[in-house]
């Protein structure tokens, strides 16, 4: 894979800030490689600068594992008690009432996730300060077991394609499971049942293309041997994994941004890992630095595909 640097070009030594407090920093945490809990923070340290666009001013979900992935996993969307400050609360209207959400905005905050053994980092597809805006949208190429990864492959060009004839760039990482994520930035214009319309659209049309590849609905009977194109990510609500966010899974797999030439080239959909990480970040430039920085919206055009679909 093009991301592996020569060996002649090595990383700079990464610390954690002096501020940082570590609770039992040598327990194993990915048992099989011997991760610890300082290895996953200094993880997070070295790509500080790529991660935090994507999860900074973000209401946050997470996978907490305390004592490592061979003990109790569990989902929290809501903050735990002791959270130091550097981890804002938000309160969202929910159709219950009001509840609570956390939000980070720097290093410090994302190493207090971890601190609390926060193991898997999801994100809204919407920033705190506009929340019924969304700014992400999110295809999620969940392949059935029997899909060989260069036809997950191949799926996530099609769509690519399908997203820029539509005039959308579109950018691709891996989940750190078994499938892919498609990306694709939108200005802050549209309600979230536009979003989700938009997007059905969009999977639905692909459906159509190649029927006996892929399928739009969550049926897992009628999945065999096809690739499920979930679009219901693009909701209220709703969270998709974080780039650059660890997985709570055995071999510490990451959910990792490519470039479309890296992605021709990979492996497979769990090749990057806490663990030879290093070999993919040594002299190389973060292929979704030009992500946040873009301009584009579902205009008249491109809405016209939810009357015709």
């Amino acid at each position: 894979m093009s991301a592996r640097a020569s060996k002649s070009r090595r990383e700079k030594p990464v610390e954690l800030p002096a501020d940082v407090r570590l609770t039992h920093p040598d327990r194993v945490i990915y048992r099989e490689q011997g991760i610890t809990k300082r290895d996953l923070a200094l993880y997070y340290a070295r790509v500080a600068e790529w991660i935090l666009p994507h999860v900074a001013e973000r209401p946050l979900s997470l996978v907490r594992c305390p004592e490592g992935v061979d003990h109790e996993c569990f989902y929290q969307k809501h903050p735990p008690q002791g959270l130091p400050d550097s981890v804002t609360r938000i309160e969202v209207e929910e159709s219950s009432g009001p509840d609570t959400y956390l939000v980070v905005h720097d290093l410090a905050g994302l190493l207090a996730l971890i601190q609390f053994g926060a193991l898997e980092l999801h994100v809204w597809g919407a920033r705190a300060d506009k929340i019924e805006r969304s700014d992400r949208l999110v295809f999620d190429f969940d392949p059935d077991a029997s899909v060989p990864w260069k036809q997950v492959i191949a799926a996530a060009l099609e769509m690519r394609e399908l997203l820029a004839q539509l005039e959308l760039t579109s950018f691709v990482k891996t989940t750190g499971g078994k499938g892919l994520h498609i990306v694709v930035p939108i200005d802050r214009r549209h309600d979230w049942k536009t979003v989700k319309s938009f997007c059905r659209a969009v999977a639905t049309t692909l459906t159509q293309l190649r029927p006996d590849r892929y399928i739009a609905t969550a049926s897992k009977a009628a999945r065999r041997g096809k690739i499920f194109v979930d679009y219901l990510r693009n909701d209220r609500g709703a969270t998709a994994v974080a780039p650059y966010s660890t997985r709570a899974r055995q071999g510490a797999p990451i959910s990792w941004p490519l470039s479309w030439r890296e992605l021709e080239q990979l492996a497979g959909p769990a090749t990057i890992t806490v663990q030879n990480v290093s070999e993919f970040l040594a002299g190389r430039r973060d292929p979704w630095r030009e992500l946040p920085q873009i301009e584009q919206r579902l205009s008249a055009k491109i809405l016209k595909l939810l009357k015709a679909v």
